[in-house]
């Protein structure tokens, strides 16, 4: 293998998913309303009166409580779609020389998990497999929505108000509080790590899409994972075949986020976000939508508007800068640079 073809670690590129990934899709079908394409969380099959929604996502970058995390973060995809999730399945393969303990725990963890958001586990698959560092585990999450209520990320139009809800790098500032600790601990405040650590707990973003869902103006949801909120930004745009301006001003940053990645010499912006989420909406029903969910106690600000082509981000001074993808996510950057 020559070494330009050798992959960085994290999800792979947009253009390796459009040239290798999205031409290999077996039989086409009828019912499929949105299959496989950048910037779409989740697939749509059509049911008749309702629309059946499908994702599959894996947790790879962390280590603590994967069988919790990763029903969330598969059930935020499909509530993203304005769908509620219903049914999940879940492969788990565990390192060689793993203890029944750890087996338990991530159970537990898939149990409390689906417990609390009133989702069936319904099949899935275990197995001890050889040459893994850390268990990995990938979900799988079934959801369903009336055929007239489902949303897409790419209904984004020019003058569209854009949302993001709880904050840049959610998912990453915890990750990096629990696994790096012990790289961190004599860099801060304990207290920082110990508040960082919690972040996980805010994982699930279904109180909000639900929400926004609901009341309507709503032009596409999306939930912003590897690259941070500036990719899932990026994936809006190139979905809906549109631009965006967002304020750098407007962005939500926790201290405990802007602490952690100071200390790692890490971009918030271009840091695993789940948890966070970008809601675009009519300009007619921004109000009405930022109120609500601020009254379901998250916290959530406007951060921009989609535009007819170009996207920028426009610094605190002002200056306008062009918005690029992120080639590999800052979490994986910097745990490679680690080991």
């Amino acid at each position: 293998m020559s070494k330009s073809s050798i992959l960085p670690t994290g999800k792979v590129s947009k253009d390796l998913l459009e040239r290798l990934v999205f031409t290999c899709l077996g039989t086409p079908s009828n019912r499929l309303i949105m299959g496989p394409k950048v910037g779409e969380d989740a697939a749509l099959i059509d049911m008749g009166d309702r629309v059946l929604i499908a994702k599959a996502n894996p947790i790879t970058g962390a280590e603590n409580r994967i069988g919790w995390l990763a029903v969330h973060i598969n059930a935020n995809d499909v509530a993203a779609r304005g769908a509620r999730p219903l049914w999940y399945m879940s492969i788990v393969f565990l390192p060689e020389g793993s203890s029944e303990e750890l087996l338990e725990s991530i159970m537990k963890d898939q149990h409390e998990a689906c417990t609390e958001i009133g989702v069936c586990v319904v099949g899935g698959h275990t197995e001890v497999a050889p040459d893994l560092q850390r268990p990995i585990i990938a979900g799988f999450m079934l959801g369903e929505v009336p055929k007239d209520r489902f949303i897409t990320t790419s209904g984004a139009e020019p003058g569209d108000k854009i949302i993001l809800t709880k904050g840049l790098g959610i998912e990453g500032t915890g990750i990096l509080a629990n696994d790096l600790e012990h790289k961190l601990i004599d860099r801060m405040d304990p207290d920082v790590l110990i508040r960082a650590k919690l972040f996980l707990n805010n994982i699930s973003t279904l109180k909000e899409s639900i929400t926004a869902s609901k009341i309507g103006g709503v032009t596409s949801i999306h939930t912003p994972t590897e690259g941070g909120v500036l990719n899932g930004l990026i994936e809006i745009a190139e979905a809906s075949g549109k631009g965006f301006r967002v304020y750098e001003k407007n962005f939500l940053l926790a201290d405990e986020t802007r602490i952690i990645c100071d200390a790692l010499r890490v971009d918030p912006l271009k840091l695993l976000s789940s948890g966070s989420l970008l809601i675009v909406v009519r300009r007619e029903s921004v109000d009405k939508i930022l109120d609500a969910i601020l009254q379901e106690g998250v916290r959530a600000s406007v951060i921009g508007e989609i535009t007819e082509e170009k996207s920028v981000i426009v610094t605190s001074e002002g200056i306008e800068i062009p918005a690029i993808s992120v080639e590999q996510d800052e979490l994986f950057r910097v745990l490679d640079e680690i080991d």
